[in-house]
């Protein structure tokens, strides 16, 4: 058996497992990364890349068939299911090639195979060429996460799609029924409803998209209602069967069973910690994944734990989540000073409109803070550039505490996700309303909508009444 020593080994090359090794090697580690499959993970190949640039192609084709208010009139369009995952395939193997061509640049030894973490520093390589072991001074575990597949009677019979299996259909389903209303089957119901697929999503909680505020999760549902996506909250999920082409999904809602009658069925349930390959290193668990500190130390010296596989309820199973977890596990390894806060982590939904948010709802705000807390709504219609864009449907929520202290933001709207960004510095600079109210917006802009709804915390509104 061949043996190859460095400084850093790492388990997995996701989010977590890439950025930790280009991290590393970029502060002059010998690093190596042990991986059975491309370089980017989840995310980049079947996860987050993948799905963002079908849901573009989604929306491109949504506005032509629906223009009309633009001055678009396109007769008899349709949409090339094929040539869309043909596109989303060349961006995902743009970005796995500008990974591995970093990976080049910066000598990080990338270890193809399945890989078993004996313990610590030791790694077992098994692959296409043989069994091969990694040395290393210090380990990071960046397994990420499997597929959550529910106990439901026939549903394996019935095979139903996951995101790997919806992002590669060559055909879209006519009807389609997504089990789980969290991003993941929001986010795939929104782009095959906006192709023409009539979808219903189950969601078993009392809230589709459950960790949004309530509020906004309403205007979402309404806007995608509006695209032909039902969802069906308290549905408990009892039964599937295959019968031939078609499936037939049985769910106990408000005491009655229901049955839905769809082409395809997709998970929508969300994801859980893989522990494949760690099981006998001797790692502290718990139901969640893999137990570690604010530094990403594991109970075993000499490993560390970054990424989806990691089992702290602060800590939602995200690329970003996972890759900062990497730059901290890192600058630890090196002796640098460096813990992570989850207190500052944005959120994401890329449904049409998005959903994001980032720090403290009100609820959590008025249980910290008291009576100090005020909580201001911003139309998206109150805005210019959403007007201007035909996407008024939205609201922007600012929640503040002691002397004007911005504590949380919460987005339903057209572009979300960028307006969070200034959301989470804002926060992480502990900044008030009056800082962003002193920080000239470029007009017209949607980021604008922050400014506004600080003006408004302020009572000093502008552009709306009160």
């Amino acid at each position: 058996m061949t043996e190859s020593a460095y400084d850093i080994a790492i388990l997995g090359g996701g989010p977590g497992g890439y950025v930790a090794a280009l991290r590393a090697a970029v502060k002059g580690a010998r690093v190596a990364v042990v991986e059975r499959d491309r370089l980017g993970g989840t995310c980049v190949t079947v996860g987050c890349i993948p799905s963002k640039a079908l849901l573009d192609s989604s929306r491109a084709f949504h506005t032509a068939v629906h223009g009309a208010e633009h001055g678009i009139t396109v007769q008899g369009a349709s949409f090339d299911l094929a040539r869309a995952v043909a596109r989303k395939d060349a961006v995902v193997k743009q970005l796995v090639g500008g990974i591995e061509q970093l990976f080049a640049v910066r000598k990080i030894a990338l270890v193809r195979g399945e890989g078993t973490l004996e313990g610590p520093g030791r790694i077992t390589v098994r692959g296409a060429s043989g069994t091969s072991r990694v040395l290393a001074r210090s380990v990071i575990v960046a397994t990420g996460s499997t597929v959550s597949v529910p106990p439901i009677a026939g549903l394996a019979e019935a095979r139903p799609l996951d995101s790997t299996g919806a992002l590669a259909l060559a055909k879209a389903p006519a009807r389609l029924v997504v089990i789980g209303a969290g991003a993941i089957g929001m986010e795939l119901g929104t782009f095959f409803a906006e192709i023409g697929t009539q979808v219903t999503v189950l969601e078993m909680l009392p809230q589709a998209l459950a960790f949004g505020d309530g509020d906004l999760v309403r205007i979402v549902l309404r806007e995608l209602g509006r695209k032909g996506v039902m969802v069906h909250t308290g549905a408990r999920v009892s039964a599937v069967r295959r019968s031939g082409a078609a499936v037939t999904v049985e769910a106990e809602i408000g005491g009655e069973t229901k049955s839905f009658e769809a082409d395809e069925v997709l998970l929508g349930a969300g994801r859980v910690a893989s522990l494949a390959g760690v099981e006998g290193a001797g790692l502290a668990v718990t139901r969640l994944g893999i137990t570690v500190d604010q530094r990403m130390r594991t109970s075993v010296p000499g490993i560390w734990a970054i990424g989806d596989c990691v089992g702290d309820e602060r800590a939602p199973k995200l690329a970003h989540v996972a890759s900062t977890q990497a730059e901290v596990a890192v600058d630890d390894i090196l002796g640098e000073d460096a813990a992570i806060d989850y207190t500052v982590i944005p959120n994401v939904v890329y449904t049409h409109p998005e959903l994001a948010q980032v720090g403290l709802t009100e609820a959590q705000a008025k249980e910290r803070h008291g009576d100090t807390v005020k909580t201001v709504r911003y139309p998206f219609a109150a805005s210019g550039r959403a007007l201007a864009l035909g996407e008024s449907a939205g609201t922007l929520k600012l929640v503040t505490g002691p002397a004007g202290r911005i504590l949380g933001v919460h987005v339903a709207g057209p572009l979300a996700s960028e307006l969070v960004a200034e959301a989470a510095l804002a926060l992480r600079l502990e900044a008030t309303v009056e800082d962003l109210i002193a920080t000239v917006h470029a007009h017209p802009t949607l980021a604008e909508i922050l400014r506004e709804a600080c003006l408004v915390a302020a009572g000093t509104p502008i552009h709306v009444a009160r």
